[in-house]
């Protein structure tokens, strides 16, 4: 027993003995660590540049069109009108509305305002990309008077409603403002 504690009691160098050994080991984990760590670090900063540098798609940006227009032609004496709206239209005294409609049965447009808009015989389109079609129908009206006058468009769809009774619907009104003088729109 005396020499168990006579050989706990004895100094000892630890460190001189391990003074060899544990920067190799220290060298040894650093250069595993540099290994692991050196691809990560070189593979994100390519892609950081990759990133950065890459072809940026063009936005087309909105146009200042604005909503969609009915107005499809206007030569200084006809207007041509496809409706695609409940828009008021302003026109001046005196021109010609040249309403165009795709080709449906029972289609009809009528002048609510027959003091301000008095439907016209009917001549050829002027715009053939809207009635070069077949089936394609015109309506023609002109201004004769000042004020707001309606276009009642009937898209011709028969409803049925029993003991037959049957409309043709959907029906909308189409507000033209006539002006007598030039104004901006």
């Amino acid at each position: 027993m005396v020499n168990v504690f006579s050989m706990a009691y004895t100094p000892r160098n630890d460190e001189a003995l391990s003074a060899g050994t544990r920067p190799l080991v220290t060298r040894r984990w650093l250069l595993v660590i540099a290994a692991v760590l050196a691809p990560i670090v070189l593979g994100a900063l390519a892609t950081i540049a990759l990133y950065v540098t890459r072809h940026q798609p063009v936005v087309p940006r909105a146009t200042s069109a604005g909503p969609p227009s009915d107005i499809k032609g206007y030569d200084g004496s006809i207007l041509v009108l496809q409706p695609l709206t409940t828009a008021q239209v302003r026109v001046p005294l005196g021109i010609t509305l040249e309403v165009v409609l795709h080709p449906n049965v029972g289609q009809d447009i009528q002048s609510v305002n027959s003091s301000i808009l008095v439907q016209t015989a009917n001549p050829p389109c002027h715009v053939k990309a809207l009635c070069g079609f077949p089936g394609a129908e015109v309506w023609t009206f002109r201004a004769i008077d000042g004020g707001v006058g309606y276009l009642k468009i009937i898209f011709g769809f028969y409803v049925c409603h029993g003991h037959n009774q049957c409309t043709r619907t959907p029906l909308v009104y189409k507000p033209i403002a006539v002006y007598s003088r030039p104004q901006s729109s």
